[in-house]
């Protein structure tokens, strides 16, 4: 029987040093249905291994994520074939139903994990609105007699129920940072020399955005993590289709700030051709209630966080904003505000970087070139420490290029260096006729 942790339970939980080393194993197979269509000979059975099971299923529980929903998802005949067959760190996997973020990765990169799941789960529990990805599975799946694949299952930003202009994969450095035709199903994921806007957004969500980036950057130091990203997803309002470069830029003047439709269509699909489980079957019917409509909410104010029936009894910002002082409060103090980086109205203005990814002038093709957008942002990969092979690869590098430009450097500077970068990217937005 799946336990369910209480809130109070949760507040007091820690995950111990006997929860990280804890497994689980399970034999698997793929589903009959799908077994019919293989060639004869082809490997149909799998061990599949839980790592830390106890302290995943507590942020899995903190997340609201249903454990055997999770299962269904992560773990059916696509998925396996997928793991099965990919290469570390050169692909991201869907789940079938949209929710999750897959990513094969080194067996050195799940120790890392594993190791910082402790200070990891106390950081994501007190600070609810934590841009850091989600984790909420370490697992390794191995045919029967072939290699073992590690993979880590992520909350997924990639909002699948959207149509996204543009995505990024932001590391603050410049070097090697161009687009290399990685796709996720097929959206082409850009790099930090592809980025050629600034963001303005509302000033109050800027210092929230810097602030909360600064918290998340000193747990990942603390650990000793480097070489995560910022994974920025961009919509232009009022497009559908097309990239960017097909749209008519809106030039000094702006449409005004409406609401957006939270409850568009679903992530979730009924799981199908789930494998089947010698030892546990997974076989429910997924829920999104947990997921879409309890914190469903209508941009409206500062960071698209604010109840929809919040007073409006409003006054000035500094600024020049209108924002509700109940806004405020919820800003910086709503402790279960969880969607924070999603959904952030802002303008977006087109510049030109010069190799370092600084700001050298204005776009140049004459007039100034803005997009009303909408940002979905957060921390990914971090599960990268700073150890022998980034040591050497920083050496090796750094006789070619300067320090400054390349990804591979110590905690610390890293930490550094990405706060600066999102500070610079994301600028407040101080024009009182635009009020978000």
């Amino acid at each position: 029987m799946r336990r369910v942790f209480k809130a109070e339970e949760m507040f007091t939980r820690e995950i111990k040093s006997k929860d990280v080393k804890a497994t689980e194993k399970n034999r698997i197979r793929y589903s009959s249905k799908h077994i019919k269509h293989l060639p004869s000979g082809t490997i149909t059975e799998f061990q599949w291994k839980d790592y830390c099971p106890l302290g995943f299923r507590l942020i899995q529980e903190l997340e609201d994520i249903n454990h055997d929903e999770y299962m269904t998802s992560i773990c059916n005949d696509e998925t396996l074939r997928k793991l099965s067959t990919g290469k570390v760190g050169n692909m991201f996997l869907l789940s079938k139903d949209d929710r999750f973020l897959i990513k094969i990765l080194r067996k050195s990169e799940i120790k890392v994990i594993l190791e910082m799941l402790p200070g990891y789960f106390r950081h994501i529990h007190k600070y609810r609105s934590t841009l850091l990805s989600k984790n909420y599975g370490a697992h390794s799946v191995k045919p029967v007699g072939g290699d073992k694949t590690y993979f880590v299952v992520m909350s997924n930003i990639l909002q699948s129920d959207v149509f996204m202009n543009e995505v990024y994969d932001l590391k603050g450095s410049s070097q090697g940072r161009t687009n290399k035709k990685i796709k996720v199903r097929d959206k082409t994921i850009l790099k930090d020399i592809d980025l050629d806007f600034c963001f303005y957004v509302d000033s109050l969500a800027r210092h929230r955005l810097i602030k909360q980036t600064k918290l998340d950057c000193e747990l990942l130091e603390d650990e000793g993590i480097m070489d995560y990203s910022l994974m920025l997803d961009l919509q232009v309002k009022g497009s559908c289709q097309g990239l960017i470069d097909g749209l008519s830029p809106v030039y000094d003047s702006f449409s005004s700030r409406g609401s957006v439709d939270s409850n568009s269509s679903k992530f979730m699909k009924t799981a199908s051709n789930s494998p089947d489980r010698s030892s546990t079957m997974y076989s429910c019917t997924p829920s999104r209630d947990s997921v879409d409509s309890e914190n469903s909410v209508t941009i409206q104010s500062v960071a698209s966080i604010i109840p929809s029936h919040a007073p409006t009894n409003t006054s000035e910002s500094p600024k020049g904003s209108i924002v509700s002082k109940t806004s405020l409060t919820n800003i910086f103090h709503n402790s279960s505000s969880t969607n924070f980086g999603m959904k952030i109205p802002g303008r977006a203005r087109r510049v030109e970087r010069g190799e370092s990814g600084s700001v050298v002038r204005k776009n140049s093709k004459g007039g100034e070139e803005w997009y009303d957008v909408i940002l979905y942002l957060g921390i990914i990969d971090i599960f990268q420490d700073y150890g022998v092979r980034k040591r050497i690869e920083h050496c090796y590098k750094s006789i070619q290029h300067s320090s400054k430009t390349i990804s591979a450097v110590h905690p610390k500077i890293y930490s550094s260096r990405f706060q600066d970068f999102v500070s610079q990217i994301f600028l407040a937005d101080e024009d009182p006729s635009h009020r978000y």
